[in-house]
């Protein structure tokens, strides 16, 4: 391949990686308990449900978790296997200035909300009604549970928790609003997820309200601390050079979870977001000088996000040097392909 062929071809496999989801056995966890949890809140019987807390340090791929979680319920409720009996168009009456208007609410199963920074009653609510594509005026004629009922939602995820600024009395008044609405909705079989970074230290998991029927679910960075900790976090390399070994022909058997997961670890801490970044620029770079594997030179490359340098590392000390590790994951067979 020329140059020019391989830097088209490397703009194709960072368009692909782009827009590509690194799963791992840790999300799947996660993923399948959220799935359980709102399985069994539909079925149960009237009274108040469980809701889910998810949390960690920033930028730990929790939000992109959720969105996963997201797609799968809204898939389930408007794909071909859904019950087209739930799925039909509500008709609503509404008074819209002296007239009372029959409305179709779009069917919305799952809604999605991102706090705004120290949010209140208002900004809540007001959250809600353009979300739903209304405007904001409308929050002042209907409840936000009305509107989550008149348009089915069966999942709603409320994140950057964190943003409740609770020695304010108007955070705290937000806070009780959220815990009404929590549980009026949960009356009708609707599954509430919290998300927000930090949250174990934050004033809102000291409310027994909160805490008192709440799952917490730590989305942590990878480690090698110990030997369990070594094999989950190899094991999330040896996904990822799955993913990126069709487009690496000379990329050899462990070339990530064997050959570099040291050097990984120290380049970003173990954070989703800087593991991801890395692999899709090392994969490109590969590319485009023509090696067609990822070697040490393109890890060291990469430059490391400056939360990773002042968060974990400190600014004032140098970086540790990369800690060995013996090779823990097997590869079966070698999985060729990509180009020439």
């Amino acid at each position: 391949m020329s140059q020019t062929q391989r830097t088209a071809y490397a703009r194709d496999v960072r368009r692909f990686l782009n827009g590509h989801y690194f799963d791992s056995d840790r999300d799947r966890r996660i993923r399948a308990f959220l799935h359980h949890l709102i399985e069994d809140n539909a079925e149960a019987l009237t009274g108040t449900r469980d809701v889910a807390i998810l949390t960690g340090p920033n930028v730990m791929g929790k939000s992109t978790l959720l969105y996963q979680v997201a797609y799968a319920v809204h898939r389930q409720h408007v794909g071909e296997g859904a019950d087209t009996a739930v799925m039909a168009r509500r008709t609503v009456t509404r008074t819209i200035g002296t007239r009372e208007h029959q409305v179709h609410p779009t069917h919305t199963p799952v809604l999605l909300l991102s706090l705004e920074a120290a949010t209140t009653v208002t900004k809540f609510n007001e959250l809600v009604v353009e979300v739903l594509d209304y405007e904001k005026s409308v929050a002042k004629k209907v409840t936000a549970l009305d509107l989550l009922l008149q348009h089915g939602v069966r999942l709603l995820i409320i994140d950057d928790l964190h943003q409740l600024i609770l020695t304010e009395k108007l955070g705290r008044y937000a806070l009780d609003h959220l815990k009404a609405v929590v549980t009026a909705v949960g009356e009708y079989g609707v599954t509430v997820i919290f998300a927000g970074a930090n949250l174990s230290h934050h004033k809102v998991m000291d409310d027994p309200q909160v805490t008192g029927r709440a799952y917490e679910l730590t989305v942590a960075p990878y480690a090698a601390d110990t030997g369990q900790d070594a094999v989950a976090w190899q094991r999330f390399l040896k996904e990822c050079g799955s993913l990126i070994a069709p487009h690496l022909p000379m990329a050899s058997p462990g070339m990530l979870h064997n050959q570099l997961p040291g050097l990984i670890l120290e380049g970003t801490h173990g954070r989703m977001q800087a593991v991801v970044n890395l692999v899709r620029r090392a994969t490109v770079a590969a590319i485009e000088d023509g090696t067609w594997c990822v070697t040490e030179d393109h890890v060291r490359a990469v430059p490391a996000a400056k939360l990773t340098r002042d968060e974990y590392t400190g600014a004032a000390r140098p970086a540790p040097a990369p800690e060995p590790l013996h090779p823990t994951v097997s590869v079966s067979h070698r999985e060729r392909g990509g180009v020439g």
